[in-house]
């Protein structure tokens, strides 16, 4: 369900666009855009270190602290935390099983552009369609186990507004315990620097 609130959070709007799916509302093209915004749902560190950084660019209010520090501290986020592989191209875990869930239920459907063979293709664009945004809807008014997922990926929302897979991918890779990092070896984390630039931010605001 994750991967479901992503793409109804976090997906492009396709209505009226020409090669968008019937029956799609959002997309989200590219695995990579795709992996990376699912690194920052599964690392509040690195997720609440952004919107810092957005706000220092001055992209981002102060009141955007605030979210910083709730997530950071709202429930437990250390239990929510699922750290990702390094391989080549950055974090990265495979997601076929949840798409193919997802799939099966005819809440997303994905399109291959740029065929190079029946295995490798340039690009994989991911459609939510109608039903999957009713689904994402219904559980977010039923299944309150799954708010923290939701929640988390407003928060996402708002950090990468107007940055590309690829502007999202090299901010990630400036920090060095993520460049740093092995190929398949786990990203660490940043929780204790996070919170010394989120205090200071939060004093220099008048919001500690």
């Amino acid at each position: 369900m994750r991967v479901l609130f992503i793409l109804d959070r976090l997906g492009d709007d396709c209505a009226g666009a020409v090669d968008a799916l019937p029956t799609a509302v959002r997309v989200i093209q590219s695995q990579r855009k795709l992996q990376k915004l699912d690194f920052l749902v599964r690392n509040p560190d690195y997720l609440a270190d952004l919107i810092i950084s957005r706000w220092e660019e001055g992209l981002l209010p102060a009141s955007s602290l605030l979210q910083a520090r709730a997530v950071l501290d709202e429930r437990e986020p250390e239990l929510h935390t699922y750290r990702m592989l390094r391989n080549d191209h950055g974090a990265y875990e495979s997601l076929d099983n949840a798409l193919s869930v997802l799939r099966h239920l005819e809440l997303i459907a994905i399109r291959r552009l740029g065929c190079i063979s029946d295995d490798h293709v340039r690009r994989r664009d991911y459609y939510l369609l109608e039903a999957g945004a009713r689904q994402a809807q219904r559980l977010r008014e039923t299944e309150p186990a799954l708010a923290w997922y939701d929640q988390q990926t407003t928060y996402v929302a708002a950090a990468v507004q107007g940055l590309s897979g690829a502007q999202v991918k090299q901010l990630q890779y400036d920090h060095p315990e993520y460049a740093h990092t092995g190929v398949r070896q786990l990203i660490g984390g940043i929780t204790e620097r996070v919170r010394e630039r989120l205090a200071t931010a939060l004093v220099q605001e008048g919001l500690a």
